[in-house]
């Protein structure tokens, strides 16, 4: 026999940095509790006790993780909401915590919330990792602008590959005092990054091999482990998405849609989406060009009619549409496919 779960209260939970502000109505939306609690282990256990018999909602932020695993932990029905989704539904001219909170429970209590996926711990630590990859690259590519940058203000030509060990002696014998020691700092600065990021990708590849779906994923030609565990933590489950159109716009590799009456134009790209998976992408898809004789042909063909930059964002979609279905019938890749 079944029977429905009837929830008197219907919580809308407002999470900052350093508290939660919640709210919490009844089934005719009638304000029954609004309180603040702090976000310290004993201000968490107070709101969890609370929540307990309820039904409740946290907009989607950084701060919301440790919340929404107390809540989980308690076993209270917690819902994560997508915050653009939400401000289309409730935008509001008054903002404050109170009427965020309470509008959240209003729409909890209206079953109109637009749901986001929240990952497990595991494959929130994965994807910490792979963005830790990311950060160090992009400080990299940061200093290596800004001593070139300082070369070029001194009228220094420098070599094209400047980051060789003899460039980079070269280069410190032509400069002094301020300069020198800027040009030193940021050397040493290159170094450090390299050698923390050579741990970061030890651990990418560890972890890559003991998951079954960034394993077959590396079968991809251009896919190499970090790129493997990048598209597995970020799809978190191919079976979450009905096709591979899902996942491609997903990741923000669909085009964008103009329509007005009986005319529809496509546009470039949408880009609002999974921006990591998207840039893990396209850098993927140029490897592929070169090893893959399926992506090179598409590539070839297609850069001829619409140009270099589409036919690069093609191949990276198509190696998304190969990504969804390998995971989906637990299959290796197949060049002759």
């Amino acid at each position: 026999m079944y029977c429905e779960v009837v929830y008197v209260k219907y919580g809308g939970l407002d999470v900052h940095k350093d508290f939660v502000q919640a709210c919490w109505v009844d089934g005719r939306n009638k304000v029954v509790l609004e309180e603040r609690f702090d976000t310290t282990p004993s201000g968490l256990g107070r709101l969890t006790e609370q929540a307990r018999g309820s039904r409740c909602v946290i907009e989607s932020s950084t701060a919301c993780f440790q919340v929404y695993d107390a809540l989980q932990e308690a076993k209270v029905r917690v819902r994560v909401a997508h915050p653009l989704k939400v401000k289309a539904i409730a935008s509001a001219k008054i903002k404050t915590d109170k009427i965020d909170a309470r509008t959240l429970a209003q729409l909890e209590r209206a079953d109109l919330i637009p749901e986001a996926h929240i990952p497990n711990k595991l494959t929130r630590e994965l994807r910490e990792l792979v963005r830790e990859h990311v950060s160090s690259t992009q400080e990299r590519t940061r200093i290596k602008c800004r001593v070139r940058a300082l070369l070029l203000k001194h009228g220094v030509a420098a070599p094209r590959n400047l980051f060789t060990k003899t460039n980079t002696a070269w280069a410190l014998t032509q400069f002094q005092d301020a300069s020198l020691l800027a040009l030193q700092q940021a050397f040493e600065r290159l170094q450090l990054l390299k050698t923390q990021r050579e741990k970061v990708d030890a651990l990418i590849e560890e972890k890559a091999k003991e998951n079954k779906d960034a394993v077959l994923l590396k079968t991809i030609p251009g896919v190499g482990w970090f790129t493997a565990l990048v598209l597995s933590a970020e799809i978190d489950g191919v079976k979450r998405f009905p096709d591979a159109e899902h996942l491609a716009s997903y990741a923000g590799l669909t085009p964008s849609v103009h329509q007005s009456a009986n005319v529809k134009r496509s546009g470039p790209i949408s880009r609002q989406g999974n921006k990591l998976m998207r840039w893990t992408l396209v850098q993927a898809a140029w490897l592929a060009v070169r090893e893959s004789r399926k992506c090179r042909k598409l590539f070839t063909r297609l850069s001829r009619k619409k140009g270099v930059k589409k036919a690069i964002i093609a191949v990276a979609r198509k190696l998304l549409t190969y990504s969804y279905f390998m995971l989906k019938n637990n299959e290796v890749f197949d060049e002759n496919a």
